[in-house]
């Protein structure tokens, strides 16, 4: 069997008083993005820390490569194992985009060819831009270029695509693609859910610092009992929540309703007797942010 590249077991954490990280568990290999989700103050950021030895080990243990956090900040050749790309990474901003990359280069003792790595980033019409004048999409490239510079077996991306436009988000997702088909585990922190859904094998999803969910996107979703119908009808908001299962009804667009309910089969059936007139009408599953939202509320509710 395929050992796991993180490997964390009963691991808790505390600030002062305050448990922050409580009795977590999970195994992490490579060939998947496993998308760490929750709320602010979920824990997320701390157990980054903690994986990238930036915080001392309190309770519990987390191996990284079969090593100790610690153990591989001292290690140059373990280090280079690891691509980080941290959401308050900075650039100097008189270096160009080339002698940016020819100094992270001669750090590891066995970087990717330049070359081969600036056509694979679309690097090529900026290399000899100052770092300080790069678009948002621009940096965010350049520092993804720069933490699989040193062909690392394990990459931690915090909020990534932050500042990104449509085209450069989509861009940048083929890219970590195709790190993810190279054999990387990749480890993603994000607020926006639809990025986490396009792209994450698995789910971690952390309430008051305990893991609630480790699970794929679709199943998540899957487990959600809320589905979506829109619709333009006749009937008044306050009708549409008489239907079965109906626990939401927005108002849309172009006359159009949203409607949430449990029991969509019977829903639609009463709506169908009531509305003659209901038309352009779609059924849909809920999206991860419904589920995000459902699971840590009723998480919170049952403590």
């Amino acid at each position: 069997m395929t050992e796991p590249l993180i490997h964390i077991r009963q691991l808790s954490h505390s600030y002062g008083n305050t448990p922050v990280l409580q009795q977590l568990s999970a195994e992490l290999y490579g060939g998947e993005i496993i998308a760490v989700l929750g709320a602010n103050g979920a824990g997320k950021t701390t157990l980054i820390q903690l994986m990238l030895g930036l915080l001392s080990q309190q309770q519990g243990e987390i191996k990284i490569l079969g090593q100790v956090p610690a153990q591989i900040r001292r290690d140059p050749q373990l280090s280079g194992q690891l691509g980080v790309m941290l959401q308050q990474a900075s650039l100097p901003g008189q270096l160009t985009v080339l002698e940016q990359l020819r100094l992270f280069s001669a750090y590891y003792p066995a970087p990717l060819d330049l070359q081969t790595l600036i056509e694979r980033f679309g690097l090529q019409s900026y290399l000899q831009q100052r770092c300080s004048s790069l678009s948002g999409g621009q940096r965010q490239s350049l520092l993804l270029a720069l933490a699989l510079l040193g062909q690392p077996k394990i990459l931690f991306l915090d909020e990534p695509t932050v500042g990104m436009d449509v085209e450069a988000r989509q861009r940048f997702w083929q890219l970590i693609r195709t790190a993810r088909a190279e054999g990387l585990c990749i480890l993603l922190t994000t607020h926006y859910l639809e990025e986490a859904d396009a792209l994450a094998d698995r789910i971690l999803l952390l309430k008051d610092g305990q893991f609630i969910a480790d699970t794929s996107p679709t199943a998540l979703k899957a487990g959600l009992s809320q589905r979506q119908i829109r619709c333009r009808s006749s009937l008044s908001p306050a009708d549409l929540l008489q239907l079965p299962g109906v626990s939401a009804v927005l108002p849309l667009a172009d006359h159009q309703v949203q409607i949430s309910s449990s029991r969509v089969e019977d829903c639609l059936r009463q709506l169908l007797q009531q509305d003659p007139q209901l038309c352009d009408l779609t059924v849909s599953a809920a999206s991860l942010e419904q589920a995000f939202l459902q699971l840590t509320q009723t998480h919170e509710e049952t403590h």
